[in-house]
C-alpha cells in the first residue's frame, strides 16, 4: 500500500512538472511571436531586466515586450543589452527583423536575438 502510494505520488508531481514546463514554453512562443511581429520604433520608459531574457515597455505602446538578445562582439563589442539598457533609451526594430537597435545617446548598438520556435 505504501509502495503504491509512492507511486502515485511521484506520478502526480511528475505530470504538474510536465504541465508546468509546456505552460511555459507556450507562454515564451507567445511573448516572442508578439515581439517578432512587431514593429518597434520609441522610447523606453521601462525594463524588467532578468538572467537570459530582457523585457520593457515603450512610451507609446503599453505592451510589455520580451525578447532574449545574442552577446555578439561583432556587432557591439560585446554590450549585454539587460547591462546597458535604460529607461530614457530608444529601440528600433521593423516588424519580423532580425536585428533590434537599440539607441543610447548618440551611439546605436545592433542586437540579434534567439528566434524561439525554430
Amino acid at each position: 500500500m505504501k509502495k503504491m502510494f509512492i507511486i502515485v505520488l511521484f506520478l502526480l508531481i511528475g505530470g504538474l512538472i510536465f504541465i508546468a514546463i509546456r505552460y511555459q514554453d507556450k507562454k515564451v512562443r507567445k511573448e516572442f511571436d508578439l515581439f517578432y511581429s512587431s514593429h518597434l520604433s520609441g522610447t523606453i520608459v521601462k525594463v524588467d531586466k532578468y538572467s537570459r531574457s530582457a523585457n520593457f515597455v515603450l512610451n507609446n505602446n503599453p505592451t510589455k515586450f520580451s525578447f532574449y538578445p545574442y552577446i555578439d562582439k561583432d556587432l557591439n563589442n560585446n554590450e549585454i543589452f539587460q547591462y546597458l539598457v535604460n529607461p530614457g533609451d530608444s529601440v528600433y526594430k521593423p516588424a519580423y527583423s532580425d536585428i533590434l537597435l537599440l539607441i543610447k545617446g548618440n551611439k546605436v548598438y545592433s542586437y540579434t536575438f534567439q528566434k524561439n520556435g525554430n
